[in-house]
């Protein structure tokens, strides 16, 4: 850098040097040293790194690879999501139906048991006051007071529910995954 100076009225031109060490500055700014040297950047779709010693080229993904990818993370989690809500849905549905059989042979368990109450104190026939109705869709409707068929048809009854309640729990267990 070249300056002039006047000393007793005579120009003398005098050569500076910039001092290395100092801070340079651009428009009130600091220099950073460091962005100097980076090399402006690129839209490539995949950045190289360094090779390590033994290898080839480590690429990074690019933002739509990992958008991608983070796509098709979402939807196996979502198809995952549903299936076990599917899964919750029918074993909810099977409980619920486990729990009406239950009930069905309780009734009937107690049912047979009072009547069997009944029967020692009246000394009779125990399903002496039962009455069996049967109504169909159209009104139709079916009674009788026979003692021999109001037990067959609990018996049945019973024994039906309790093949289905076996059936049902099997399809529980086989439900829920191991």
């Amino acid at each position: 850098m070249e300056t002039k100076a006047k000393d007793n009225g005579q120009a003398k031109v005098a050569k500076t040097v910039a001092d290395p060490k100092a801070p340079q500055f651009v428009a009130g700014n600091p220099v950073n040293k460091v962005s100097e040297k980076e090399e402006p950047k690129t839209e490539d779709k995949t950045q190289v790194q360094a090779v390590p010693q033994g290898g080839e080229a480590v690429k990074e993904p690019s933002k739509i690879e990992i958008k991608a990818s983070f796509s098709e993370k979402m939807a196996a989690q979502k198809e995952i999501l549903e299936r076990h809500i599917r899964l919750g849905d029918e074993l909810a549905r099977k409980i619920r139906h486990r729990d009406n059989l239950t009930a069905i042979i309780t009734t009937l368990d107690k049912f047979e048991l009072n009547l069997k109450n009944e029967s020692e104190e009246t000394e009779s026939n125990y399903y002496q006051g039962c009455v069996l109705t049967i109504k169909d869709d159209n009104g139709e409707t079916f009674t009788t007071k026979n003692p021999t068929i109001i037990k067959g048809v609990a018996e049945q009854v019973g024994s039906l529910c309790s093949d289905k309640l076996k059936e049902v729990e099997t399809d529980i267990v086989n439900l829920i995954p191991a």
